[in-house]
């Protein structure tokens, strides 16, 4: 599902999200799409009012979560933006290996490592970070990345 810029889901927001969350996009993606998803993230961004500094933080953001998921994650994934009362919500998920344990960005890398560069980089960029695993299949990843709209 994708929805246009400026419309609004009913949906009841997951786990972990305020319960007023309005989902403002949903949609699956693989490596071909990475571009198109960063136009659409920022067309709802700036749907709902965020600062021109924190659309590109959250573009940037979702970004690198979906090229995590391309890279490590199985190839493809979904991505779900959901606005609360002073943020915006960037939940990626996949359904690969899940990331390993002592993996999720709180250290910086070593210069010239790649490895957790990108979630470093969200977790830099973002305003709260938080790792899980998919429940239903107990495989894969979830991270949800919180941009506040003040920062």
């Amino acid at each position: 599902m994708t929805t246009e810029p400026g419309s609004r889901s009913r949906q009841a927001p997951p786990d972990g999200l305020p319960a007023d969350a309005v989902l403002l996009l949903e949609l699956l993606f693989a490596e071909a799409d990475l571009v198109s998803l960063r136009s659409a993230v920022a067309a709802h961004a700036d749907a709902v009012g965020l600062r021109a500094e924190r659309v590109d933080a959250l573009v940037f953001v979702a970004y690198e979560l979906a090229t995590n998921v391309v890279r490590h994650g199985g190839g493809s994934g979904e991505l779900a933006l959901w606005a609360a009362a002073g943020a915006v919500y960037c939940r990626v998920s996949d359904e690969g290996p899940g990331i390993p344990p002592g993996v999720d960005g709180r250290k910086q890398p070593e210069p010239g490592s790649a490895d957790s560069r990108g979630l470093w980089l969200v977790r830099t960029l973002a305003d709260g970070m938080h790792i899980g695993t998919r429940i239903s299949e107990s495989r894969g990843s979830v991270v949800t990345a919180m941009i506040s709209r003040d920062r």
